[in-house]
């Protein structure tokens, strides 16, 4: 494919997401599984934060933290105040406002009497809100606890959309999907026993920062660069990912996972196909 032809593309792409503004986003509920973890402290909540911060969130919005931990919300808003001050770049000057956003529930992951009482809550909390039953649940916990959560939802009457309840829901599910093949066929069997493929999301947050999508870009509408990016010009490939912090307070979930699955066969094997692949023939997340 022709350099100006890809670049066409990706700038209508860019296009397009300039185009979306906050009346283009349906209201909803933003439901948090693992809500007292690291994931959620460094990442999720302090970049829930700078979208409110930059009208990038839909109006209105709740966001809920599920987890084992006993919480308040004043607590669970507490600890993500330190967490963002700690692990964000934004203006808390404005933190007051985005607290009141903020909603916790105490959750057992294998209970559904507990789903049960949340999706309850959830319905409540939606009342109150005015977020017209759309949900988004964000499963930010141990792969292990992936199908149990869906199962739960799905036994709880979370996972349908528009007919049983008047909005729609989604499942964010991050990476590592499963330990194997094997284990991530059978994630996949559980999801669609009660979600559609459309309302689920696969995700590995490394493809969300700038540099890595940037590369498309540099790659292929890059007349400098396009024309040499070949083994005739390229002695080698070398990729290193280096992060400031260690194991932390993750222990237990790296002697589940290990570095090969926590980094090598998502993060920086997704960085090997940007690098190495051919142009893609459309650039549409879906045909």
């Amino acid at each position: 494919m022709e350099p100006n032809v890809i670049k066409e593309r990706i700038c209508s792409l860019d296009g397009i997401c300039d185009c979306l503004t906050v009346g283009d986003l349906d209201p909803c509920t933003i439901v948090i599984f693992g809500a007292s973890g690291d994931l959620t402290a460094r990442k999720l909540i302090p970049a829930l934060y700078h979208m409110y911060l930059t009208g990038s969130l839909p109006d209105p919005v709740s966001i809920v933290g599920c987890a084992r931990t006993i919480f308040s919300s004043d607590d669970f808003r507490s600890l993500m105040k330190e967490a963002c001050e700690v692990n964000g770049k934004a203006d808390m000057s404005r933190w007051h406002e985005f607290a009141a956003l903020l909603f916790y529930r105490k959750l057992t992951y294998d209970s559904e009497n507990s789903f049960q009482e949340l999706a309850s809550y959830l319905s409540e909390l939606d009342g109150q809100r005015g977020t017209k039953g759309n949900l988004v649940f964000d499963l930010a916990l141990p792969p292990s606890l992936y199908p149990v959560v869906a199962e739960m939802l799905g036994r709880a009457g979370l996972a349908v959309q528009y007919v049983e309840r008047r909005g729609w829901s989604r499942i964010v599910v991050e990476k590592p999907f499963g330990r194997d093949l094997d284990s991530a066929l059978d994630l996949d069997r559980t999801l669609h026993e009660h979600f559609q493929e459309k309302q689920i999301f696969r995700i590995d947050h490394y493809l969300a920062k700038e540099t890595v999508q940037n590369i498309l870009m540099f790659r292929f509408a890059n007349t400098i660069f396009e024309p040499i990016w070949n083994r005739g010009f390229i002695d080698s490939v070398g990729i290193m990912a280096a992060e400031k912090l260690g194991v932390e307070n993750r222990a237990g979930y790296y002697e589940q996972a290990g570095v090969i699955r926590d980094m090598f066969q998502n993060h920086m094997l997704q960085l090997m196909s940007l690098i190495a692949m051919e142009a893609p023939s459309h650039f549409e997340s879906e045909r």
